[in-house]
C-alpha cells in the first residue's frame, strides 16, 4: 500500500512539474506542442513564439485571463486536458469528430492543409512525377496518412522520420526526391531561407481551434476566445500575427473559420493521425530468453524480432517504449496485474488467453521443430523414437501443450527459460526440446554440437503469435495493427524472419 500511495504521490508531483502548478484559482493553464512552427517554437533568444502563443496572449489581454503556457509536446498536452492536469489546449488541434466527443472547441481559426515540397530545382506541379522517386514524411501525421493512401496510385515511395529536420536534411542531400509537411509549416521555412519550392496544389485536411475538456468546468473559456477572435478579425489584429509569422500570401487561406475536414482522409480513428490522443509511453513486457524473438546479446542490450517489431510500431506512431524482459510466466502476469500495457513475447493466441487478453492481428504463423544432439540425429527420424525419452519445452508457452498432447509416452520437463533447456540437451540431461522453429534454427546455426530432427510436433492451422494487450486497450491495438500490416505489406517483417538464424541467445 505504501507503495502505491508513494508512486501515486510521484506521478501528480510530476505532473506539476511538467505542466506547472496553477499560481491562483484565476490562473488558466495553456498547454502546447513543443516544436511545431510556426504555432509554436522556441527561438534561438530560448523563448517561445509562433501563431498559436501570439493569440492565445492576444485572446488573455482582450478577456483578462491569467496565463499559464507551457511547452510539454502534443500527446502529452492533449492528456493533459483530459485528465484535468491542464485547463486548455492550444496546439494546432484539428478538430475532428473523434475528438468532439472529449473536447469543446473554439470556432477555428486557422484551416491547413498539407503540401508536397521540393528543392527548388526541381519542380513538381503534378503527383504523376513523383513515380518512381522517395517521397519524405513526418510519422504519425495526416501527411503519412494521404501519402500511404496514394503511394500505389501515384507510384512513389514513402520514407518516414521522426521530425521534420531529419526530414529536410534527407530533402536536402538528394535521400529524398520530395517531402510533405503542413502547408504553414512548409511556407514559413522556407520564409526562413530554406531553398525549398511549392508547385502543386496543397491539399485541405481541416481547421485547428483551442479546445477545453468537455463537460468540464473551463467550458466558459470558449465563449471568452471566440469574442476575442472575432475581434481580432475585424480589427485587424488577426491579419497581423498571421502576416507576421506566414506573410501576406497566408493571408487568404487562413481566414475562414468554417472549413471541415476533408472525409477522403479518414482521419477520424485513423491511428496514423498526429492528433489522435494517445499514451505516450508504453510497458511493453517480453521473454527474457527467447532467441530470435527476444535475447540479450554479448553487450547485454535485448534483441530480436519482437524487438524489431515494437521499436518500428512505436517509431511510425509516434510514442515511447519501455521494454521489460522478467520472462513469459511474469510477462503474462504484469499486464494481468496492469504492471505492463502489452506482452510480446512470441506469444501464440489461444481461446483461454482470449478471455483474459486482447490480441493484435498476427505477426507469425507458428512452426515447430524439434532440437536433439548432433551426434544422435539420426535415431529421432519418428516421434515414437521420443518414447520413454525426456523432452524439454518451456513453460507457459503453446509447445508445452502441443508437447503434453502429442508425447504421451515421453517425459515432458518444463523449464523457465529456452536456454535452460538448451543447456539441459547439450549435457545430456534432456534428449531433446521442443521450441519455436526460428527459435531453434538460431540455436543450431550457432551451436555445432545440436541438430534439427527430422520430425516435428504438429501445429494446429490458425495457431499464430500476436502482440498481447490488456482488454480494452483499443487505441494501442488500433496502432499495432496498422503497423504489422505495414511491416508486412513492404517486406520489412520478411527481413526480420530471413535474419532470424542469426540470432542466439548466446550471441
Amino acid at each position: 500500500m505504501k507503495k502505491k500511495l508513494l508512486t501515486l504521490f510521484l506521478s501528480v508531483m510530476s505532473a506539476l512539474f511538467v505542466f506547472g502548478a496553477k499560481a491562483s484559482a484565476s490562473t488558466i493553464s495553456v498547454v502546447s506542442d513543443t516544436a511545431y512552427a510556426p504555432f509554436e517554437f522556441k527561438d534561438s533568444d530560448q523563448t517561445y513564439k509562433g501563431i498559436d502563443v501570439d493569440i492565445i496572449n492576444e485572446v488573455a489581454k482582450r478577456k483578462n485571463w491569467d496565463v499559464n503556457q507551457t511547452y510539454p509536446g502534443f500527446d502529452a498536452a492533449v492528456n493533459a486536458v483530459q485528465s484535468g492536469q491542464a485547463d486548455a489546449l492550444m496546439a494546432g488541434t484539428t478538430v475532428t469528430d473523434a475528438r468532439k466527443k472529449v473536447f469543446t472547441f473554439s470556432d477555428t481559426y486557422y484551416d491547413t492543409s498539407i503540401v508536397i515540397y521540393t528543392r527548388s530545382n526541381d519542380k513538381v506541379s503534378d503527383y504523376k512525377q513523383l513515380k518512381g522517386k522517395t517521397v519524405g514524411v513526418k510519422n504519425g501525421t495526416a501527411a503519412q496518412t494521404w501519402l500511404d493512401k496514394n503511394a500505389s496510385k501515384y507510384g512513389f515511395t514513402v520514407k518516414t522520420f521522426d521530425t521534420s529536420d531529419l526530414m529536410n536534411n534527407s530533402l536536402d542531400s538528394g535521400s529524398v526526391y520530395a517531402a510533405m509537411d503542413d502547408t504553414p509549416v512548409v511556407q514559413y521555412a522556407i520564409g526562413q531561407g530554406k531553398d525549398y519550392a511549392i508547385n502543386i496544389k496543397p491539399e485541405s485536411i481541416g481547421s485547428f481551434a483551442f479546445a477545453v475538456k468537455k463537460g468540464g468546468k473551463h467550458e466558459s473559456l470558449i465563449k471568452d476566445f471566440n469574442e476575442a477572435l472575432k475581434e481580432m478579425k475585424e480589427d485587424g489584429t488577426y491579419d497581423e500575427i498571421m502576416t507576421k509569422w506566414l506573410g501576406d500570401s497566408a493571408k487568404a487561406s487562413s481566414k475562414s473559420s468554417s472549413s471541415k475536414p476533408s472525409e477522403a482522409l479518414n482521419l477520424t480513428g485513423d491511428a496514423n493521425a498526429k492528433a489522435t490522443p494517445t499514451k505516450e509511453t508504453y510497458t511493453i513486457s517480453m521473454d527474457s530468453s527467447f532467441a530470435p524473438f527476444e535475447y540479450q546479446n554479448g553487450s547485454g542490450k535485448y534483441v530480436g524480432i519482437d524487438v524489431d517489431i515494437i521499436n518500428a510500431i512505436a517509431k511510425n506512431q509516434g510514442f515511447n517504449v519501455k521494454l521489460t524482459n522478467p520472462g513469459f510466466d511474469a510477462s503474462l502476469n504484469a499486464v494481468q496485474s496492469s504492471q505492463a500495457d502489452a506482452v510480446l513475447a512470441g506469444m501464440t493466441i489461444t481461446d483461454a488467453r482470449k478471455q483474459i487478453f486482447d490480441f493484435s492481428d498476427p505477426y507469425y504463423e507458428t512452426q515447430n521443430a524439434i532440437i536433439v544432439r548432433k551426434d544422435q540425429e539420426s535415431t529421432y527420424s519418428s516421434l515414437d523414437a521420443l518414447k520413454g525419452k525426456k523432452v524439454a519445452v518451456q513453460k507457459g508457452t503453446i509447445e508445452e501443450g502441443l508437447a503434453k498432447k502429442q508425447l504421451k509416452d515421453s517425459t515432458v520437463i518444463s523449464l523457465t527459460a529456452m536456454g535452460e533447456a538448451i543447456n539441459e540437451v547439450k549435457s545430456g540431461q534432456v534428449d531433446a526440446v521442443d521450441l519455436e522453429k526460428p527459435v531453434a534454427e538460431g540455436y543450431v546455426a550457432q551451436n555445432s554440437d545440436l541438430a534439427l530432427a527430422s520430425v516435428a510436433l504438429k501445429v494446429d492451422d490458425g495457431d499464430a503469435k500476436a502482440v498481447a494487450m490488456a482488454k480494452g486497450n483499443d487505441k494501442l491495438k488500433e496502432a499495432v495493427n496498422k503497423v504489422i500490416k505495414k511491416l508486412k505489406a513492404d517486406g520489412t517483417y520478411d527481413e526480420y524472419i530471413k535474419d532470424a538464424s542469426k540470432y542466439t541467445a548466446a550471441e
